[in-house]
């Protein structure tokens, strides 16, 4: 199960976000949202699980955890639909 994180502190990377999510289950993919122009970290993040009861038990109990200053909202990733050429 593929999931969207906000909320994440500024200073964290991909590695801190693994760590957050490795006590819930086997975590296969990680990405911290880079803003393009400033290069600086958007606080927002991508996670996906190998097992989605894993995924549901890490959104249960990490949904609202404060790490800085913003509590962290969790939502599972909805496939985007093709872009039109």
């Amino acid at each position: 199960m593929r999931m969207t994180i906000s909320g994440l502190p500024k200073h964290f990377d991909k590695f801190d976000l693994q760590r957050l999510f490795n006590p819930f289950g086997w975590v296969d993919y990680t990405k911290i949202l880079i803003d393009p122009i400033t290069g600086l970290s958007r606080g927002k993040g991508i996670v996906e699980m190998k097992k989605d009861e894993d995924a549901q038990k890490a959104m249960a109990a990490l949904q609202g955890k404060v790490l800085g200053a913003n509590p962290l909202t969790i939502k599972e990733a909805k496939e985007r639909p093709p872009r039109p050429q």
